[in-house]
């Protein structure tokens, strides 16, 4: 007897519930939460800023001496990458002069900076790229490794070495640092 009761007075609460949501408009029922939805953003909510080419590479110059790196290999690293154009967007997503992924910024800006970067600023962006190279040679202690890593990512070098893909990219580089360094570019 006890159950009777309790199944009534379900269905009863069932019913009220079906009609109060049945009162209620459409949008209401679909309400989002309050609660903030993490996300990662991979556009720039405004542009990046327009830079001339001697304001890359005064900034690139300042992130290479910061990380006690040549600032000719800083300098082709990012002219290889980007043209020392801030407003480069790779199609994979990488952002401004030295094409920093967003994920790699994520997790090196506190690793490495000890703060999360806004890659969209030239200044974080350089010091970014700056950084990682800077861990790169302090693990790998040769720049062409280095290279590799930057391209193909630390695991796949400490791994395989230099892919066979990689090859132009390091031997690219590494010829206009070359240059860079002969024409005293980096100062």
């Amino acid at each position: 007897m006890p159950k009777l009761p309790r199944l009534v007075v379900a269905i009863a609460a069932a019913a009220s519930l079906t009609l109060a949501l049945a009162g209620q408009p459409a949008y209401a029922a679909a309400k989002k939460s309050t609660r903030p939805v993490a996300r990662v953003v991979h556009r720039a909510v405004r542009p990046p800023a327009r830079l001339t080419t001697a304001q890359a590479r005064a900034i690139l110059i300042r992130a290479a001496r910061h990380h006690n790196l040549n600032p000719n290999f800083v300098l082709a690293v990012s002219y290889w990458e980007s043209g020392w154009k801030q407003s480069a967007l790779s199609r994979t997503g990488a952002v401004g002069l030295m094409q920093v992924e967003p994920y790699t910024a994520a997790w090196a800006g506190p690793a490495l900076l000890h703060r999360r970067v806004n890659l969209n600023n030239p200044v974080d962006n350089a010091e970014m790229g700056a950084a990682l190279l800077r861990s790169y040679l302090d693990q790998l202690h040769d720049p062409r490794l280095v290279l590799a890593a930057y391209y193909q990512g630390l695991a796949g070098v400490r791994r395989y070495g230099i892919y066979r893909s990689s090859q132009t990219y390091v031997n690219g580089i590494w010829r206009l640092r070359n240059q860079f360094q002969a024409a005293h570019l980096g100062g």
